[in-house]
């Protein structure tokens, strides 16, 4: 890889790549508020669902605690989403085939139609500009986003307010 040796050139191109990276953060914001707003779901309850469709992307199923940890609520506060969730149609609640005692959240079919049809349009949006770029590039992206989310959430964690911070903390909703 050809590291830049202009200084204000490399200043130049960072400045950019934050610019860019700030308004894709907006623009996904505006995304998830519009089908937020067109299923009832608040932010909350949008980022447990995500959650649920991620683990079953990995083919895992999450149960309530694991909710409540990636999301820093309360097992009560957990519970109340999941019960919103499960309400509008979104997550079904099974118990585990293995262990009937652990019950596991899972995407609804319902709600993964409802969101193929309000998302699909941008997979395509987002698949042609991806064909724009090699294999090597792709991966390089890849990395490089991932370093960066990880940063965020290290500097966000650290400039939370311990309530904030705090294990079981309660947010949104």
């Amino acid at each position: 890889m050809d590291r830049l040796t202009n200084d204000d050139e490399t200043r130049g191109l960072r400045y950019e790549i934050v610019s860019r990276l700030q308004d894709l953060a907006t623009e996904s914001r505006h995304v998830a508020q519009s089908f937020s707003a067109t299923q009832g779901l608040n932010h909350t309850d949008l980022e447990a669902l995500l959650h649920v469709m991620r683990a079953e992307a990995r083919g895992e199923a999450i149960t309530s605690g694991g909710i409540a940890d990636v999301l820093g609520l309360t097992s009560g506060a957990a519970t109340g989403v999941i019960d919103r969730l499960a309400r509008s149609g979104h997550v079904e609640r099974r118990r585990d085939e293995h262990d009937r005692r652990v019950v596991r959240v899972h995407y609804s079919p319902e709600a993964r139609l409802v969101a193929e049809s309000f998302f699909g349009p941008l997979g395509e949006v987002t698949d042609r500009v991806m064909d724009e770029y090699t294999a090597d590039d792709l991966a390089m992206i890849a990395t490089f986003l991932g370093r960066m989310n990880d940063a965020m959430a290290r500097h966000a964690r650290s400039v939370a307010s311990p309530e904030e911070s705090a294990p079981g903390r309660t947010v949104g909703g």
